[in-house]
């Protein structure tokens, strides 16, 4: 029984360097110029053992994606619905600590111009939720689209996401939270959604 935990640590340790010698080599040069010999040699694991955990780079990369918007959205409890102001900052300040614990992850994601596969499974799961509140709630304002002021809202969010990574994190979390609260606030949109 101890050896199954420790096999499962070390499957976890060495998928973790796979991941981010896989990252450190996205954020210097393109997906198409790296191959599975600088991963393998980056995490200092050999070409199978990449091989065992992923069918090639683009497997990587899509798992890394679906890996962490999985996880971020879990963890920050994107589906509650907020309780007035306190909840909205409640519910975002997870979401930018997220973002600042996985740097590496997200300013290689958004820092490369490629990778517009992140950008748009990002604002699909930011729109849907968003839906999702908005339907839990019954919040549309009247004569307006659900899927506009979802999406308006999602691109909002992405953007200034993308900026505050790109600019190296200026802000802490929780101000970059309650920023983003005032910003949603003061939109028309957004005071039928309160």
């Amino acid at each position: 029984m101890g050896t199954g935990i420790k096999t499962d640590r070390r499957i976890l340790r060495t998928r973790e360097a796979i991941n981010r010698a896989f990252l450190e080599l996205f954020a210097e040069k393109e997906l198409e110029q790296i191959t599975i010999n600088d991963i393998a040699e980056r995490a200092n694991v050999n070409r199978g053992t990449v091989y065992l955990h992923y069918t090639d780079k683009y497997d990587l990369l899509n798992r890394c994606i679906e890996d962490h918007l999985g996880t971020m959205f879990l963890s920050c409890n994107m589906t509650g619905s907020p309780d007035g102001d306190a909840g909205l900052i409640s519910e975002m300040k997870p979401i930018f600590q997220y973002f600042e614990q996985n740097f590496l992850f997200f300013s290689a994601m958004l820092a490369n111009p490629r990778t517009t596969i992140f950008r748009e499974r990002l604002l699909e799961i930011v729109s849907a939720n968003v839906i999702r509140k908005l339907e839990m709630e019954k919040s549309v304002p009247e004569g307006m689209d659900a899927q506009l002021i979802a999406h308006f809202m999602a691109s909002a969010f992405v953007g200034t996401v993308e900026w505050w990574i790109r600019n190296r994190m200026p802000h802490p979390p929780e101000e970059m939270a309650q920023q983003v609260r005032s910003l949603f606030e003061d939109n028309t949109m957004y005071s039928g959604h309160k």
